[in-house]
């Protein structure tokens, strides 16, 4: 198939793009000037450099799917206001509608799980269609943008999915986020402190996020005017200071791990695990 990525340099974008290569996909990667991407690619794909505000929906001609992978203000980066709406909601609906005017068959959206806000918290596994309570501005303009989408696929001759990505990790993933930090912090013997870490979250592996997604390219049972909205999590709940435990003694660290000596600023929910319902109703990994 002849497969447009906006946001395929990006951490879970550089995995779907390999992942898409290997099943012998043809793919287009939308780029800005003088990205990288978050991980070697096993082959060059077709590269479409330009600014968000530059798409076009010539770009879109003869593709038969389309993913939107960007987000602005993924924590711990930050972003204003003004870019949240942008590119959260602007421009999701713009290359939306593009991608109908373009005659694409499928188009391909990934969100968040903290979307769900203090909604999770009622749920022992979250399901997709469970009300959207977010209490961040990222998480809000994901929603937001979710919503204008679901309601554009609903009056308009194309397929949709949508995938609630939940705690992906891996090799490339910003620096700055939770697991790399564990990890360097292991491999260099220093010691790392964390909050109590008592909530349960779903931690999943960005290659299987990246199987998911190809999955949602291939897969035959999405009708247009009905969107399919899942969750791509592993389905199982850990907390946090388990999962760390874990890695740490994985990578056979020899600093401490300082449990309740870090003081998280952030919101915390204290539960957000995935319910999987169709994730792969009719595909296996």
């Amino acid at each position: 198939m002849k497969i447009f990525v906006a946001g395929g340099n990006s951490f879970i974008g550089s995995y779907l793009i390999n992942e898409l290569l290997i099943a012998k996909h043809e793919v287009s990667v939308l780029v800005r000037p003088n990205s990288k991407f978050a991980i070697p690619l096993i082959a060059k794909p077709n590269l479409i450099i330009k600014e968000l505000e530059q798409v076009s929906i010539n770009d879109l001609i003869e593709m038969e799917v389309v993913f939107n992978l960007i987000s602005a203000g993924v924590s711990p980066k930050k972003a204003s206001w003004e870019t949240l709406e942008k590119v959260n909601i602007a421009f999701a609906i713009k290359l939306m509608e593009y991608s109908k005017k373009a005659n694409v068959k499928r188009f391909i959206a990934t969100g968040s799980c903290l979307e769900y806000g203090n909604e999770a918290e009622k749920w022992d596994f979250i399901p997709p269609n469970a009300s959207l309570k977010p209490i961040t501005p990222y998480a809000s303009t994901k929603a937001a943008g979710f919503i204008l989408m679901n309601t554009f696929a609903k009056q308009n001759p194309i397929e949709f999915f949508y995938g609630r990505i939940f705690y992906a990790f891996g090799k490339g993933q910003y620096e700055k986020n939770f697991y790399p930090s564990l990890i360097n912090a292991a491999l260099s013997g220093e010691d790392f402190k964390i909050s109590e870490g008592s909530q349960v979250l779903d931690f999943i592996e960005v290659e299987a996020v990246a199987k998911h997604l190809r999955i949602a390219a291939e897969r035959n049972d999405i009708p247009t005017k009905e969107p399919l909205i899942v969750n791509i999590g592993s389905g199982e709940g850990i907390k946090l200071r388990d999962f760390a435990r874990n890695k740490w003694e994985l990578f056979k660290a020899k600093g401490k791990l300082k449990i309740g000596e870090y003081q998280r600023d952030e919101i915390t929910l204290k539960r957000l695990v995935a319910n999987t319902t169709k994730l792969n109703q009719s595909n296996t990994l």
